[in-house]
């Protein structure tokens, strides 16, 4: 389902069958900008039927929360130039190197490069391998970029954390809306787990950022109370 939340602010809900991220979209006067790139060129293709569908016009820019395939791997169906900072892109100029046959995907779980939850989505979301195209962005920045899409701001802003270390989160403040990917998230790749100091590095970053409404790679959107109160609880656990 595609959700608005303002007259600026949309996005395509999550859909658990072959782990497909929330997708967002803001509306600017002058530009688009798509929140994260999609699992496949399907998952972009369900999103642009949607803008079509409200004659919003496609996405002048994407711009990415973290390198992890299912927010990636979508980006070449975008049209749209990349945004990305600097640690994500260069695990995606990794990824283009990777070949995609099922002893190599197999091969690189064994490595731990990859866990067997994300080579099982993959296998299931693209039955042809050679559909799997990753490509690299088109504008890197390190550690923040602002752009001004007319009418409205987003600011990307790297704050790492548990679950990637490139994971970067947008901020709408016209809005008071935050898109963070999966930066609330455990390490699926270390152990499944919260490290203690990131943890509180993320929550001293989302307490001092003032939102209203939080929306999350795999989640429903909420708002900021919540969102504090479950991380809180999670390094309470630690």
């Amino acid at each position: 389902m595609f959700k608005q939340l303002t007259k600026r602010v949309y996005y395509l809900e999550h859909n658990e069958d072959t782990d497909r991220p929330v997708l967002g979209y803001i509306k600017g006067d002058k530009f688009s900008l798509m929140i994260d790139g999609g699992n496949s060129a399907k998952h972009v293709g369900i999103y642009m039927e949607e803008l079509d569908k409200r004659q919003l016009s496609h996405p002048k820019f994407v711009a990415i929360t973290h390198w992890h395939w299912d927010h990636t791997f979508g980006l070449s169906a975008t049209n749209a130039i990349i945004v990305a900072n600097s640690l994500t892109n260069k695990q995606l100029c990794k990824m283009r190197g990777w070949k995609w046959d099922e002893e190599s995907m197999d091969k690189r779980v064994t490595a731990g490069e990859e866990i067997e939850f994300c080579n099982s989505m993959i296998k299931k979301e693209y039955p042809q391998k050679d559909n799997i195209k990753v490509i690299s962005a088109d504008i890197v920045f390190n550690d923040y970029l602002m752009l001004d899409l007319g009418g409205i701001t987003c600011q990307m802003i790297k704050i790492g954390g548990c679950h990637s270390d490139d994971s970067t989160i947008f901020y709408l403040q016209e809005e008071k809306i935050l898109f963070i990917g999966d930066a609330a998230c455990e390490d699926l790749y270390h152990g499944e787990g919260y490290d203690k100091d990131k943890l509180k590095k993320v929550i001293r970053i989302l307490s001092e950022i003032e939102f209203d409404i939080v929306i999350e790679g795999h989640n429903e959107h909420t708002d900021k109370a919540e969102l504090l109160e479950y991380l809180q609880g999670k390094l309470t656990e630690i």
